[in-house]
C-alpha cells in the first residue's frame, strides 16, 4: 500500500463503529460517475454545490490548490471549460473505476477517463487518471479532493488493511 494511501487513511478516516459495506463502494462510485455526466452537461452550480464539498483541495503533478467556497470552485471549472473547449472537448468518459472505502464516511475513486472531441477522438494525453476522495456528510457522498496521477500506478485496496 502507498505511504500517501496510508497517510490519507490516516488523516482522513474518523473513527467509526459502522463497517463500510458494498453499498458505499457502489454509491461512491456512482457519485464520481455522476460528476462526470453533470461535467458534461457543464453545470458548474451543480458540481459545485451538490457534488463538491468545499474546501476543495485539487493536486497533480504541477502543484495543488485549495478551493475555498462554491464560487472559487465555479470560476476553477469556468476556466477549466475555457482550456479543454479550445482544445475541441465534447465530453469526458470514464474507461474504469477502482473503488477502495476506508470507513463508513470516507472513499478513494481512481478513475480512468478519457477527454474526447468533436470528432469523438481521445485528447491527448489519451487516458488520464485521477484520484477522488469521497466523504459521506449528512448520509451523502462529496468529493472533497482529488489528484491527477500516473495511470500505471493505481491504488489498490485490501480488505481490513
Amino acid at each position: 500500500m502507498s505511504s500517501l494511501f496510508v497517510l490519507f487513511l490516516t488523516i482522513l478516516a474518523p473513527p467509526s463503529s459502522t463497517i463500510p459495506t458494498i453499498d458505499d463502494a457502489e454509491d461512491a462510485s456512482a457519485k464520481v460517475y455522476e460528476y462526470f455526466s453533470v461535467f458534461n452537461e457543464k453545470d458548474t452550480q451543480k458540481i459545485a454545490n451538490e457534488i463538491y464539498a468545499t474546501p476543495l483541495h485539487i493536486g497533480g503533478a504541477t502543484g495543488h490548490r485549495v478551493l475555498a467556497n462554491a464560487e472559487a470552485a465555479v470560476k476553477n471549472l469556468t476556466n477549466l471549460y475555457e482550456q479543454i473547449d479550445a482544445q475541441g472537448w465534447k465530453e469526458s468518459r470514464i474507461k474504469d473505476v477502482v473503488v477502495c472505502v476506508a470507513s463508513d464516511s470516507l472513499a478513494f475513486v481512481d478513475t480512468q477517463y478519457s477527454r474526447i472531441d468533436q470528432s469523438g477522438t481521445p485528447i491527448p494525453p489519451t487516458l488520464r487518471t485521477n484520484l477522488y476522495v469521497l466523504q459521506k456528510l449528512d448520509g451523502d457522498w462529496r468529493i472533497v479532493a482529488f489528484y491527477s496521477h500516473d495511470n500505471d500506478k493505481r491504488p489498490g485496496c485490501t480488505p481490513g488493511h
